[in-house]
Formats: structure tokens, sequence, C-alpha cells
């Protein structure tokens, strides 16, 4: 009571501080205006006074001053015009004056509004300011003396409850009167689910109980509990209340009189209800008046949860009670006091948080994972539905955390059981992450691969408290990895027979050239040593002949044994322009025997590659030759065009003809396919491993309007030399 009394006085001073200057400014203005208008015989030191009286005026005169001086001004603008020309400088003064006046008032009167706004709706010009403000003494010295406690309670309130709550109360204005103002008090803390705020109406006239009788000690404790809580009451040994606070009443719909109106004959104690049955919910009343009951007589500590109706909204809100009796010297009890505090926004919490909770357990039964979790000595504390089902296990399984780990290891694969066990001791010895594959079997007697993880978790001292498990099922994972190894074992072994084919059918593609040459320098050389006399010198020549075709054969199969065996050849800086024009050469007789004309187009800056000259040479003959031979002897248009340019980090070599076209690409450089009815099928398969070789690529597109174009690329070296 000595705070309040502080406060209250506080106010008061606060009021006389802010009130004798507004009144000495006001008496001061009239002065200094009236002693202006006497020296300057002007009307415009009436000015002052007239602000003066506009700051401390509300709106509806302001409204009307305002009329008055338009008014005045309207009539003085008309006599000027009317009148004779010594009264127009006086009067020109004076509408002037008018005009000046009436432009002090409303931008005075609009500044004063733009004032009262914000002190009605509570809203102060603080950036980042709170509503209600920090209840300081600051704060209190300008709420009026008789709301000062309503604003601490609605702040309280707001805590426990985690309800808004939106009182009205009386602030001081500056010039000492009080006006109506409305604040939103928050909780100061974030709620899960959105909350509507509490209204109180507690200028509404509410009876009191006048008499609180025996109860003066109840109701006075009540009074300090809804200090602190913002809710309190008084109850008297009969289950009367006898003090309520106005915002209990406000909130309930129901007057201390209507609360305490006996609805039957019997009294309360002996079973009778009365008028505070009609705001509990039906399906608890009962319960909670029986409990009551109970305690009044017994004088034992009443302590319950129920629901109460809001009257604004009809809602029915959770509350949590605790009542407690007091008592006079003898010990006899002579009242009851009690607290509520409304639990509604922690009930919605709590359900949301069960939701929450259900949503987690049925997601985590959908996954199709081991889940575990296992106390700090390794005991299981939780096992998902997918662990129980695949083990047989039921959900007292904590209870037996024994016999489950005894069931679990007993299941694990013969083989692996010593490297888990390994593992696991391991990990809870180090206290290190636990990651093994094994097999354990299910209660259909199968035994499938899994994966499992355990990760420890740690307190603030280092200690593991629990671990944390999954384990995945990746048998079909490790079958098809064993099945995938397989293929690649016996893809391995025919690739093998199909290199040794390749690199057969290759040397017998090679090689047929250069021994149809030899046979026929041979049988040359048999003709000239068979004449009479012999022609030793013929022979000479045959035979050296035969040297040069024997050597060619050699290189060629030895540059297939390279090849194919993936062994580094002798690669040179070449110019890949003049191994085209070697090319040329070496098929020119063709090219003339068959009628189609060459064209070669090369551009100037194409670099030196690091090349096999008779590697690359022998494929662009044979990309060469398959050209001329796809080109119609009876074709009008019969050209074949070697295109070669710098794309990025690699020279392009394009050989397009203008025959028939690829029918099927993707099988073109397969071995052995040929679409000659003589062909081997190897020409394309040994040009593209050429090509491969060098780190190029080899494909084929479509020649519009007709015709097949063959494309490779050769990287072109870090330290490119310049084109001869």
């Amino acid at each position: 009571m000595d705070k309040i009394e502080e406060i209250v006085t506080d106010g008061t001073a606060m009021t006389q501080k802010i009130a004798f200057p507004s009144m000495a400014i006001l008496v001061t203005s009239f002065l200094a205006g009236g002693i202006l208008y006497w020296f300057s015989l002007s009307p415009m030191g009436l000015l002052l006074p007239i602000v003066a009286v506009v700051h401390r005026c509300d709106r509806k005169v302001l409204f009307r001053i305002s009329g008055v001086l338009v008014l005045a001004l309207a009539g003085t603008f008309a006599v000027a015009l009317a009148g004779s020309d010594e009264m127009r400088p006086c009067l020109v003064s004076w509408a002037t004056f008018l005009a000046v006046a009436l432009g002090c008032v409303l931008v005075v009167g609009s500044n004063h509004a733009a004032k009262s706004s914000f002190l009605i709706t509570g809203i102060e010009p603080d950036i980042g300011g709170r509503h209600p403000p920090v209840l300081t003494a600051e704060f209190l010295s300008l709420v009026h003396p008789d709301d000062r406690d309503l604003a601490s309670h609605a702040s309280s309130r707001a805590f426990w409850s985690g309800f808004p709550q939106v009182v009205r109360y009386r602030r001081l204005q500056p010039d000492g009167s009080y006006t109506w103002t409305e604040f939103r008090a928050e909780p100061g803390y974030a709620i899960a689910d959105d909350t509507p705020a509490k209204i109180s109406a507690q200028d509404l006239p509410w009876s009191i109980t006048n008499a609180v009788g025996e109860t003066a000690e109840a109701a006075r404790t009540a009074l300090v509990l809804e200090t602190i809580f913002g809710t309190g009451w008084a109850m008297d040994t009969t289950g009367r209340f006898t003090y309520a606070t106005p915002n209990a009443q406000t909130t309930i719909g129901q007057t201390l009189e209507e609360m305490n109106k006996q609805l039957t004959d019997v009294d309360f104690l002996d079973g009778g209800d009365l008028g505070w049955k009609h705001i509990f919910h039906p399906d608890e009343y009962e319960r909670v008046a029986a409990s009551l009951r109970h305690s009044l007589r017994a004088g034992e500590h009443w302590n319950n949860e129920y629901r109460l109706r809001r009257v604004s909204t009809g809602e029915f809100g959770w509350h949590r009670v605790a009542m407690r009796p007091t008592r006079d010297r003898d010990g006899r009890i002579t009242g009851w006091y009690g607290m509520s505090i409304d639990i509604t926004v922690y009930k919605q919490t709590e359900a949301a948080l069960r939701v929450r909770e259900q949503e987690l357990s049925q997601l985590v039964n959908m996954v199709p994972v081991h889940i575990m979790r296992l106390s700090g000595s390794a005991k299981p504390t939780f096992l998902s539905k997918a662990t129980l089902d695949y083990f047989a296990l039921d959900d007292q399984y904590a209870e037996h955390s024994e016999a489950t780990l005894a069931t679990m290891q007993s299941a694990v694969h013969p083989d692996d059981a010593v490297r888990v066990m390994s593992a696991l001791r391991q990990g809870v010895e180090r206290g290190d992450r636990i990651a093994v594959r094994y097999r354990v079997r299910g209660a259909d007697g199968i035994f499938r691969w899994m994966d499992s993880r355990a990760e420890p978790i740690r307190d603030a001292s280092g200690t593991i408290v629990e671990w944390y498990a999954v384990s995945l099922d990746v048998n079909d994972q490790v079958l098809a990895q064993e099945e995938l190894r397989l293929a690649h074992d016996d893809l391995a072994r025919a690739t093998q027979a199909a290199n040794l084919a390749e690199l057969s059918a290759s040397i017998a593609h090679e090689v047929a050239q250069p021994l149809a040459a030899l046979l026929s320098s041979s049988e040359a050389c048999q003709q000239w040593l068979s004449q009479d006399p012999p022609n030793l010198d013929r022979a000479q020549q045959a035979l050296q002949r035969i040297i040069r075709s024997g050597n060619a054969a050699t290189a060629i199969v030895g540059r297939i044994r390279a090849l194919f065996a993936q062994s580094a050849d002798v690669r040179e800086p070449s110019d890949i322009s003049r191994i085209i024009g070697e090319a040329r050469d070496l098929l020119s007789e063709e090219l003339l025997r068959r009628g189609v004309i060459l064209k070669i187009e090369i551009d100037r800056a194409i670099p030196a590659l690091r090349l096999d000259r008779i590697q690359i040479q022998q494929a662009i003959i044979n990309l060469m030759r398959n050209g001329i031979e796809a080109i119609d002897p009876n074709s009008d248009i019969r050209t074949l065009s070697i295109r070669i340019k710098r794309v990025g980090d690699a020279v392009q070599t394009a050989i397009s003809d203008t025959g028939p076209g690829v029918e099927f690409p993707s099988k073109i450089f397969e071995p052995f396919y040929t679409t000659k009815g003589h062909g081997m099928g190897m020409g394309l398969a040994i040009c593209r491993s050429i090509i491969t070789s060098h780190g190029g690529r080899l494909w084929v597109e479509n020649n519009e309007p007709h015709g097949a174009v063959f494309v490779f690329t050769l990287p072109v070296p870090e330290e490119a030399a310049e084109p001869a």
C-alpha cells in the first residue's frame, strides 16, 4: 500500500507540474499579444493569444473557431469591396490577419489531432515500443491512480495465460486532463498457435459484495494474488464468492450476485447448486462440484483443472486453480482464497505437440528403415515398428532389454558375428560412431544384408547418454552388385575373345594388300629368273619390291598389335594437312578411275598435332576409300569433301560424300558389321580405335541433302606448334 500511495503522490505531482506551466503560458500569451497590439496598432499581435487558446482546445472547439474565422474573413472581404477607399486599407489589414489566424488554427489543430490519435489508440510514436510499455514508475505516473492496478493485472494475466490482454485506462494529458486510452498487453514470449486477445470491460458497473465478513483475510490474500498473477478471488465456507476481479466477472459474464445465486432449495455443501454452475462445462461440473464440497468440508487444499465458458465467444477455456483456507487463532476456517490461471494456451500447445508426436511416430513407422535408440549402457529404449516386425518382438522390449538384445544378436549370421561384435565393442570403448555391414536373419528365417550406422549422443560433460542407430536393408543392392561383378567378369572374358577376333580380322584386313603385292612381285621374280638367259636386273627389282611389301606388312602388324595392346606408340608433331595430302596422292588413281572430285578445305590456323603418322594416315585412307566406294558411279554428283578446322582445344576433320548415307549410325562402328557385300566390317572399327587411342572421337552424321559425313577430332597439345 505504501508503494501505491507513493505512485499516486508522484502522479498528482506530475499533474501539477504539467498543468501549472500550461496555464502560465496561456496568461503570458494574452499579455504579450495585448502589448504588441497596443504598441503596433496592428491586429497581428493578437495571433499569439489565439494560438495559445487553440493549443488547449479539443477538436470540436477548433472546428467552431475555424467556422467563425471563415465567416469573419468573408464578411471583411465583402465590406472591403463595397466600402469606401478610406476604409479599404484597414479592412484589408484585418482580412490579412483573419486569413493568417485561420491558417494557424488549421496547422495547430491538425497537429493536435495527430497527437490525440495516438493517445486514443495507445500507440505512442516510439519506434519498437511494446504495448503496454514497461510498468515503470514513469509510465504509471501517466496512468490514472484508479487504473494502475488494472495495468499491472493485465500484464500479469498476459504473462501467465499466454493470452494478449486488451484493457482501457485513463492517460494523463499535457493539459492535466485524462483521456481514455486502449492498449494491448502481450505475453512476452512466443506462442505456437495464434491466440485471440481477451478484452476486459472493467469500466462497466459490476456489483461487488459490500460485506466480506469473516472472509476479510481471504479477500486481502486474494488481492495479493491478484497483484502478482492478475487473478484472485475469495470464497466463504459455504461456496459463495465474496470477491472476484472485474476482469473475471466480465470474462464469464456473471456478477457476484449472479454467481452466488442459489439454484436449488438445498445448500451447496448439501448437494445443491449455485449460479456459477452455468459457466462450467457440462461434462465437468459434477466432478468439480463434488471435489470442491469435499475440500470445503474437510478443510483440505483444493487443486483442480476445468473448463469455463467465455461470454464473449461462447467457447470453453481451460483453467488451473488452487485454493487455500484462512483460519483464526483457534484454527477455525474463516474463508478461502484462491487464484486461477488460464491454461488454454498450454493445453493447445500440448495438443499440438501430441499431434506432431503422433505424426512423427507414424512417419518413423512408415519409413522402411530400422530405427533404434539405446541408453548409454546399450539397452534398447526405442525400436521402430519395422525393427519389431523384422525380429518378431512385442511392445515389451524395454522391460526385457536383455532378452531383446540376445534375440537380435543371435540373428546375426555366424560368418559376420565376430566382425560385428568387434565393431560394436570398439565403438562403445572409443565412443566413436559405428558403421558395419552384415547379414541378419529375420522372423521368416531368411538372412538379409543390413547396413547399420550408430551415433553417440553426449551430455555437456562429454559422457555418452544415448545411442541412435539406423539399419538399412541393402540385400537387393548387395545381390545386384554381386550379379554385376559376375557380369563384368563375363564381359571381360567376352571382350578378350572379341579383341582377339578383332585383332585377327584387323591383321587380315590391313595385311591383305601388302601380301597381294608381295605375291605379285614374287611371281614376277620367278618369271624373270626362268627365262633363258635369266634377266637378273628385272629379278633384282622384283626382289626389292618383295622386301618393301614385307616391311610394309610387318609395320602394319606392329601398329595393330600396339593399338590393341594399349601400348605406347611413337608419336611426333605432325601436320594433319600434309597427312591429308599424302592420302590424296595415294588414292589419286582410284579417284580418277571412279570419276570422283575431291575438295579439300583447310583453315590456316591449324597447329601441329602429336600423332602416329602411319595410324592416322591408315584411318584417313580408310574413311576416304569408304566415301569413294559409297558414291554411285551413275550419280550426277560425285564429290568427296574434306574440311579441317579448329574447334576449341581440338582439330576437327570432316570427310563427306554424296552417297546414299548411313542407315544405322549406331551400328556402323561395331566390329564385323558391314554394308558391303565383300567387306569384313573391321575398317571403321579400326578407325575408331585409332582415333580413340589418340584421345579423339569419331562419329557419323547424315549429309544434307544426301550422303554421310564422318567426323573425327584430335586433341591439340598444350604447346601447339605453328602449322607448316
